[in-house]
């Protein structure tokens, strides 16, 4: 919808190209990380999905979202004035701040310093180190349920299923994982659930 408005509005396609690429493409470094960091070979969207919201996740390299990387941008597109790099720097300044705010609702502190490259590698790039997963309730809906919805704490599931009147799904998994490390994130930030490993 942002990019049929931009291109309304401007007509440009490198412009609504770029916004693409940094609105929405950007996104696939999780992929990267996923399959180079974690050594995951099931390229199922399920098992992906289902690998970020139970908090597999051990390291959070994310190299297509840090500010710094913005910033570059930013100066690169103030340089050579092309649209396309607009567009890149318009999709990243309005993904950014929904995976602060939507990742960070998860995690005591938020999440502004954890989209900072130098502060994710000072932690050695360990999900742990940003994140406290045990919060976080076991993924109990459909693939597209959780894929719009993301994480949920468990006090949130717990609430919704007493609105329902349902009784929530309970995971022998999410059971054990009671003092385990878990997960935080669908676009940002993951800890190891070390009871629920490989």
């Amino acid at each position: 919808m942002t990019c049929a408005a931009v291109y309304a509005g401007t007509g440009s396609v490198g412009l609504v190209a770029g916004l693409a690429a940094g609105g929405f493409f950007i996104d696939v470094d999780h992929i990267f990380d996923y399959v180079v960091f974690e050594r995951r070979r099931d390229l199922r969207p399920s098992a992906f999905l289902k690998y970020y919201l139970e908090g597999r996740v051990r390291r959070v390299v994310l190299p297509l979202h840090p500010y710094e990387l913005l910033a570059s941008l930013i100066v690169l597109a103030w340089v050579t004035n092309r649209e396309w790099l607009w567009g890149c720097v318009l999709g990243m300044a309005l993904h950014l701040p929904l995976d602060i705010v939507f990742n960070g609702r998860l995690v005591p502190g938020g999440l502004v310093h954890f989209y900072s490259f130098a502060v994710r590698a000072r932690a050695g790039f360990l999900a742990e180190r940003f994140a406290d997963p045990t919060r976080l309730a076991p993924l109990a809906e459909n693939f597209w349920v959780s894929f719009f919805r993301g994480s949920r704490l468990k006090g949130t599931l717990a609430n919704t299923a007493r609105r329902t009147g349902a009784r929530p799904r309970e995971d022998s998994r999410a059971r054990q994982a009671t003092t385990a490390n878990g997960r935080c994130m669908i676009y940002g930030v993951n800890a190891p659930a070390r009871s629920r490993d490989r």
